[in-house]
This record gives structure tokens, C-alpha cells and sequence, in this order.
């Protein structure tokens, strides 16, 4: 007669492990299930901050865009009060393509509306690219020297990553 191996406790081996394999598959998946919870955060924090990239650099691009069209108008530039804008002047509320500005286009233009073609065509750039952003044109005059400041202000993204506003300076 062969006798069965027991334990302490009065179990055999086959019982009393019976269900562990079960606990440790619900672990595993527990976290399993942590670790992707984790990765979709880190991908959707990912997301925020490129969009917010994406909008910094299209930002740069317009204003440096703005600049050098003040820089080719470099006569009117440097005498002339042309070259102004305020954040809520000339704004568009939709970016369609009857709007768009193209006055100077097919012919030419005296300074001052090739000034006011310009900014035209900046603020539909911002509507277009943009949504819901904002741009300013200034100037300070010191010692001979006319610097231009373009800044672009940006809404307020809600849960999204805040971002600054992009202010550009150039002296004439």
C-alpha cells in the first residue's frame, strides 16, 4: 500500500494549489492593465504638447512672414505709420476663400496699400492657420532706429497644454 504524500495541514499538494494559477493571471493582468493605462497618459500628454509645438512654430512662421513683408516695404517702413495693427483690428471671423485678400496681387501698389495688403494677408494667415489667434504690429522709435514688435496671442486651449505668445522684434 502506498501512502500519500500530506502535509502539515492535512492537504494533499494537488489541493491545496488548486486556484493559484487563476490569482496569478488576475495579478498579471492587473498590471498589465496599469502599465497600458499609463502608456495611453503618456501618449495623450504626448499629443498635447506636440500640437502645442506644432502651433509655436506656425506662430514663429507668421510673424517672421509679417517681418519680412515690413522689411521689403523698408521705405514706408522706417518714416511711415503704416505698418500698424492692434489684437482686435482687421479680424476675420472664418477662413474662407472669397475672403482673401488679393488687391495687390494683379497690379501695383503705392507703399501705404501695399502696407494695408500686407496686414490683410497676415490676419487671414492667422484666422486660416491659426484659429481664434490674435496679432499686433508696433513700433518704437529710438535714436534713429525703428524697431517693429509683432506678437501673436493665442486663446485659451482649456485642458491643453497653455501656451505663450510669440513676440518678434526687428529693427529697421
Amino acid at each position: 500500500m502506498r501512502l500519500k504524500d500530506v502535509h502539515s495541514d492535512g492537504k494533499s499538494p494537488e489541493k491545496k494549489n488548486r486556484g493559484a494559477g487563476l490569482i496569478e493571471v488576475l495579478i498579471s493582468l492587473l498590471v498589465i492593465t496599469i502599465g497600458i493605462l499609463g502608456m495611453a497618459g503618456v501618449h495623450s500628454s504626448s499629443l498635447q504638447y506636440n500640437q502645442s509645438a506644432y502651433v509655436q512654430s506656425q506662430a514663429t512662421f507668421l510673424a517672421t512672414d509679417m517681418l519680412d513683408r515690413i522689411q521689403a516695404n523698408n521705405s514706408l517702413a522706417r518714416s511711415g505709420n503704416s505698418y500698424q495693427a492692434g489684437l482686435n483690428d482687421l479680424e476675420y471671423s472664418q477662413c474662407i476663400d472669397s475672403g482673401y485678400p488679393d488687391s495687390c496681387e494683379a497690379g501695383s501698389c503705392s507703399p501705404q496699400e501695399m502696407a494695408a495688403y500686407d496686414i490683410l494677408q497676415w490676419k487671414f494667415q492667422l484666422t486660416c492657420q491659426i484659429p481664434g489667434s490674435k496679432g499686433s504690429i508696433t513700433y518704437q522709435d529710438s535714436e534713429g532706429v525703428r524697431t517693429y514688435i509683432i506678437r501673436l496671442s493665442f486663446p485659451d486651449m482649456g485642458n491643453r497644454v497653455p501656451l505663450s505668445d510669440v513676440v518678434l522684434r526687428g529693427i529697421l
